[in-house]
């Protein structure tokens, strides 16, 4: 295994906590992320800015959302059939 050193550099605050969220979203760390970027640049002899979220990525309220429906919060209540829907709007 190649041995391996600390790199460290500063950061907003809120930049970081935005990067945070997308990179799990991705299955990264900030570390891998920083890893694949420097690996990318040693091979490609390049800064490589062609790896990146979707500009349309939810905010935090637009995620609460997305994540509550998700769990069924809020939710209308779920039918397991047409006939179950169909009892409950002739009620």
């Amino acid at each position: 295994m190649p041995s391996t050193v600390t790199v460290q550099f500063r950061m907003d605050k809120d930049l970081k906590d935005q990067l945070d969220t997308m990179l799990a979203d991705m299955g990264l760390t900030v570390s891998t992320a920083m890893n694949l970027y420097a690996k990318a640049i040693v091979n490609q002899a390049r800064i490589p800015f062609d790896i990146k979220a979707s500009r349309y990525y939810p905010n935090a309220e637009t995620r609460k959302v997305l994540d509550d429906a998700m769990a069924g919060i809020g939710m209308s209540k779920r039918y397991s059939d047409m006939d179950e829907m169909r009892r409950d709007l002739d009620a």
